[in-house]
């Protein structure tokens, strides 16, 4: 359970607020969305969170998420409600990834917003894992499905997967309007002093790249599936500032990154299918807030992020888990590449699957500081005097 885990990896770390004078009201909550797939999530293994510390440009944040002891630091100024997880809302802290020893962007997105802050803030998570735009978040100003939209609908139907459009944008919507109503049981100390949405980012697209492949009667419908993503996105993010009475949220579209830069090189290859698809869906979530007329959008790269050297080792312990099976040898947490060593910068690199980043605390992580920062500039830009708002 993840109060055991926390109580044994990390302490509470009190984070200085300006004392109010007397009669001053207390500051309104700072509300951010953090919304999407199982990404949004979360699959770093904390194992693996040391890392981030080596990165070249952005290790010295690892410090902001240590308690003075080295242990795991447990902010008192920043909440997460998460409706999936139980308990479904606490300090932010490591282990609100899909699993109690997992993180996702929220680590130090929150971390970012609660140094930024002299108010509460609050992030509310509303992910699921699996789920596609084209299907589960549209919305309602998306209309009807178009033609290999409705192919696959009626295959995946025939197969016995009957699906509900709209059913996850509507449960979101749901679980954040919840969370608003309830800030008074969530956000400690909450005295009636209402909150600011201040923005929402977005980080989700596999199961709808991931369609490249799909085929109907022999003819192909995946690239209709990526070529339609980008205005069903951005209807999906018009409802939903609606449906919230935000008229001029901000939002920040996360880059699917996995595979990292490479895959730009690869692209040139017109053989190289699984490339050239990746690039075409990350042009189309580009496209989702440059080309459709939204107002304070910005579409957030993150394939830079990605870890070349464990998706070396991740390549090479399939090869390895093949050849044990050829052998007949057990496979274990030991034995997940050749020798120990291996194994064990395997384990404390990530250690998951490939579409989740390998598992990379340090991808995850700086994820959610680019997500962070981009919607603080978007902030500073629409403050600024002689600015368009």
């Amino acid at each position: 359970m993840i109060r055991l885990f926390l109580a044994a990896c990390a302490i509470l770390v009190p984070f200085a607020a300006t004392p109010l004078s007397a009669g001053q009201s207390p500051p309104k909550v700072k509300v951010y969305i953090l919304a999407g797939q199982s990404n949004m999530e979360g699959h770093g293994q904390v194992r693996s969170l040391d890392r981030l510390g080596e990165h070249p440009e952005h290790g010295h944040v690892l410090a902001q998420l240590k308690a003075p002891d080295g242990s795991w630091a447990v902010r008192d100024d920043v909440t997460i409600a998460w409706a999936s997880k139980s308990p479904a809302y606490g300090p932010l802290t490591v282990g609100w990834g899909y699993g109690d020893r997992e993180i996702g962007p929220e680590l130090l997105f929150g971390t970012i917003m609660g140094e930024r802050h002299d108010a509460p803030v609050l992030l509310i998570k509303t992910a699921w894992g699996g789920k596609d735009v084209y299907c589960d978040f549209r919305s309602p100003s998306a209309g009807t499905p178009g033609e290999d939209e409705v192919a696959l609908l009626r295959k995946q139907q025939s197969e016995g997967n009957v699906r509900d459009t709209g059913a996850y944008y509507r449960k979101m919507i749901t679980e954040i309007k919840d969370c608003l109503d309830r800030l008074d049981e969530i956000v400690p100390g909450y005295e009636g002093q209402g909150y600011e949405l201040e923005g929402m980012a977005w980080f989700q697209g596999w199961n709808d790249y991931c369609q490249w492949r799909a085929r109907i009667d022999e003819q192909p419908v995946g690239q209709g599936i990526i070529d339609a993503y980008p205005a069903t996105l951005a209807a999906m993010f018009t409802d939903l500032r609606r449906d919230l009475d935000a008229p001029d949220l901000p939002v920040v579209v996360g880059e699917m990154g996995v595979g990292g830069d490479e895959m730009a090189s690869r692209a040139g290859n017109e053989d190289d299918r699984e490339a050239r698809a990746i690039m075409a869906f990350r042009r189309a979530q580009a496209s989702a807030v440059e080309d459709h007329g939204l107002d304070r959008a910005v579409f957030v790269p993150t394939a830079a992020y990605w870890d070349d050297r464990l998706e070396e080792l991740r390549q090479q312990s399939d090869d390895h888990r093949r050849h044990k099976q050829e052998l007949g040898i057990e496979d274990t947490e030991e034995n997940v590449l050749p020798t120990p060593e291996l194994s064990e910068e395997f384990r404390t690199r990530g250690g998951h699957w490939y579409c989740h980043y390998n598992g990379s605390a340090s991808n995850y992580s700086l994820v959610g500081l680019a997500l962070a920062e981009s919607l603080l500039a978007m902030d500073r830009e629409h403050s600024t005097p002689g600015t368009s708002p």
